[in-house]
């Protein structure tokens, strides 16, 4: 009976401590589910199929409560952990996974300053711990054979010969599917910060005049935000200005790194979607007084290397072979992207009745001049609000209310959008 009870209580120390264990890893990672999120929106994306919403980003809201309940779950797991006479090393593992990840996740806005440094320590022990988990046995066959027995027994001539111990190989041991999962989850969690740190590193680079900065090194997205889409986002979504997001609480920094202009917790259907989750085109001319604006130097690179303000979101680019040229063409990388956006990205303002050029001159529905504005050949009333749909051609015109040159003007329209 006594030999009976001691093992039941080996086993809830046990199994209480890997239950504790996983709920702390729930908890610890309210983090996770954003990241993941922006991953599969942005791979989706890849493939034609977008989304801009993320659906587990309404967590977000009780990030700290999960996080609370992650530190419970992991001081009832050190607990436990320290009741087992004999000491489980995957308890131990999936204590200091827990740990790490608590530390890596943690959701104080007071701490933002130092969350590289955080995110640092924590990820290296959630990783080396992982590894831990996954290939403590073998690593320790392999460097910590067991010592052979120095005792002959009974009954055997101590002169007979004994077998030779070989040191093990280190080996792919057998994966389960708790460990397989775990292992994708928690290590496309920390490859996806990195992926966010690295955008930081060439945000800043991309911030300094003359550095040339190329998207092959990027997020997943394979973009970036400008400088210009990071002050627009701390003004939607950090209205108060106290460093975390209106709406869903994380840390406003995390939001932008993440790509998001506007936060993409709720069902808010006018909310800018993630950068990168869509990436549509539409050929467009503007013409004032008869003249074609020019648009060739506000491609979205070019104006990067330079520091001037531009949009990652929404811009004019070059490289596309002849006779495509910058200012042909509007890129948008991302759902719901207000045409108005672009101008006001290049030191434009656009509005309904007005528009003021980048050299200051406002060109207003006044002396028989009027905007007019054009989508596909048809006349509309604005299209400051307006998203622009893939292969679309857009035409706006300031001139004499009965301009006879707009037919003209629309056939100047080119069609290059169908070759992107």
């Amino acid at each position: 009976m006594k030999a009976n009870l001691l093992a039941l209580k080996k086993r809830i120390f046990g199994g209480g401590g890997t239950v504790s264990g996983v709920f702390g890893a729930i908890g610890s990672v309210h983090n996770v589910c954003h990241s993941l999120c922006v991953t599969v929106v942005s791979i989706l994306a890849i493939f034609g199929i977008t989304t801009q919403i993320l659906p587990l980003m309404f967590l977000q809201t009780y990030q700290r409560y999960f996080w609370g309940v992650a530190l419970i779950f992991t001081g009832v797991s050190l607990y436990l952990y320290r009741q087992q006479e004999q000491k489980v090393s995957r308890d131990r593992n999936l204590l200091l996974i827990n740990t790490g990840l608590l530390i890596f996740g943690l959701p104080f806005s007071s701490l933002s300053e130092y969350s590289n440094f955080f995110r640092f320590i924590g990820g290296g022990l959630a990783l080396a711990s992982l590894t831990l988990l996954i290939f403590g046995k073998r690593l320790k066959q392999a460097y910590f054979p067991a010592a052979p027995s120095t005792e002959s027994p009974a009954g055997i001539s101590e002169t007979m010969p004994q077998p030779v111990r070989t040191t093990s190989s280190i080996q792919l041991p057998k994966l389960t599917m708790r460990s397989a999962l775990f292992a994708v989850v928690i290590g496309g969690f920390l490859i996806n910060q990195y992926w966010m740190y690295q955008m930081k590193i060439f945000s800043a680079l991309g911030s300094q005049p003359g550095t040339n900065v190329t998207s092959a090194i990027t997020a997943h997205t394979q973009m970036k935000f400008s400088p210009f889409d990071a002050a627009l986002a701390k003004e939607r979504m950090d209205k108060n200005n106290d460093g975390v997001c209106d709406t869903c609480g994380m840390p406003i920094q995390q939001c932008i790194d993440s790509g998001q202009m506007d936060c993409n917790m709720g069902n808010n259907p006018q909310a800018i979607g993630i950068l990168g989750s869509q990436h549509s085109h539409a050929d467009f001319k503007v013409y004032v007084n008869g003249q074609a604006v020019d648009f060739s130097d506000k491609d979205h690179m070019g104006r990067m290397t330079k520091n001037l303000p531009v949009s990652s979101l929404i811009h004019v680019d070059s490289g596309a072979p002849a006779p495509e040229k910058a200012g042909d063409l509007l890129h948008m990388h991302a759902a719901n992207v207000p045409l108005g956006l672009f101008f006001k990205s290049i030191g434009m303002n656009f509005i309904k009745n007005s528009l003021t050029l980048d050299d200051g001159r406002v060109m207003k529905n006044e002396n028989g001049n009027t905007l007019k504005f054009y989508i596909n050949g048809k006349k509309v009333d604005s299209l400051d609000n307006y998203v622009f749909q893939d292969l679309d051609k857009i035409l706006i015109s300031y001139g004499p209310a009965k301009d006879a040159e707009i037919s003209q003007q629309m056939n100047s329209i080119t069609d290059f959008a169908k070759n992107h």
